[in-house]
């Protein structure tokens, strides 16, 4: 069993990758012996740079241990038992994860990403499917950035389920400072936020292609929603068919920019996701019907209901259909919205929620 410190020690040092560490564990019994080793050994584990003394880097990583216990949160080792299992099958595993909250463990975990900038199609099926998802035991992995990953974080925790946030950045770091609330929420909810980077690393453009290994090597399956062309969403689905995950992409509408990204990755052989079971599928399930709730549910509420499907549906068509007045109908639709049996969509049109 190795030094925990001083593997964090070691990971602290700049220019020290995961490869280079892990040649380091592999050459020695014990990591101290490291800074007895002559220049021309430590070239050939990869240290082109004279190392910081032993002392240093051991003052460091108390630092780095007390900055995470300020936060209630704590480092794994790649060498430790509670190390995420399907992320040390992947071609360079970090070997220290900070984490704040639960890590994952052996439960089934599917990664969802997708546009930061999403449409209302995306964040529509982002919340019904993942209600679905989590209905069926799956955890849920994402980005924790704006747009899909959000709504798929937010859905999860709404549903009761775990969700964990992939940063890129380090745990201190408020990022995005809109989901602040969320990421408390996430917490309370038995969820995690999981990173490679130190405190104090802020979210700079090159930390989230390295960030979305990790969000691909810790699940399953990934399936994206929306994306662009340029979207780092399709580097986390490609990441995912390197790691011999599968890939499943959404289709979209052919004038959406947001799902040329799922087009194109549909056209590389990524799995078509059309349905949330398509994605259950992949975790071996067989797809369920969808559970309804036991309702109590007044007669016009019930008329009204009867007549909403997946279909949207506007004011006068549900008029026409149950044969109300159009102030009764506004009124049960707002009693539905609010029970969450329904959604309202753009132009008031109404459909019914999965559930």
């Amino acid at each position: 069993m190795f030094d925990r410190k001083l593997l964090l020690a070691l990971s602290l040092v700049p220019g020290l990758g995961p490869l280079t560490i892990q040649k380091i564990v592999n050459a020695l019994d014990d990591l101290r012996d490291l800074w007895a080793l002559s220049r021309e050994d430590l070239k050939t584990l990869g240290l082109r740079k004279p190392l910081p003394s032993l002392e240093e880097v051991l003052r460091r990583a108390e630092e780095e241990i007390s900055g995470l216990e300020r936060l209630k949160a704590s480092y794994v080792t790649f060498w430790d038992e509670d190390y995420p299992p399907l992320l040390k099958e992947i071609a360079t595993p970090p070997p220290v994860l900070f984490y704040q909250g639960s890590l994952p463990r052996q439960e089934a975990l599917l990664a969802v990403v997708g546009s930061r900038a999403a449409t209302s199609y995306g964040l529509s099926v982002t919340k019904e499917w993942v209600a679905v998802f989590v209905r069926h035991g799956l955890g849920i992995v994402s980005g924790f950035a704006l747009g899909i990953d959000g709504a798929a974080h937010r859905t999860a925790v709404r549903e009761g389920g775990r969700t964990y946030g992939v940063l890129g950045c380090g745990l201190d770091v408020d990022y995005p400072a809109a989901h602040r609330h969320l990421r408390q929420e996430i917490l309370e909810a038995g969820g995690g936020f999981l990173t490679e980077f130190p405190l104090g690393t802020e979210p700079r453009a090159g930390n989230f292609p390295v960030r979305n290994r990790l969000i691909s090597g810790l699940s399953q399956a990934v399936l994206v929603v929306e994306a662009s062309p340029k979207s780092g969403s399709l580097i986390t689905a490609r990441l995912a068919a390197e790691q011999g995950r599968e890939v499943l992409a959404v289709p979209g509408p052919v004038y959406s920019l947001r799902s040329h990204g799922c087009h194109q990755l549909l056209r590389e052989g990524a799995a078509l996701a059309d349905k949330p079971e398509d994605v259950l599928s992949s975790f071996g399930q067989e797809p369920k019907a969808f559970l309804q709730p036991e309702l109590t549910l007044g007669p016009e509420e019930a008329k009204v209901l009867e007549h909403l499907s997946g279909s949207p549906l506007s004011i006068d068509e549900l008029v026409y259909l149950s044969g109300l007045s159009t102030m009764d109908v506004t009124r049960v639709l707002a009693e539905l919205e609010l029970e969450g049996l329904i959604e309202r969509l753009p132009g008031n049109f109404y459909r019914r929620v999965r559930r």
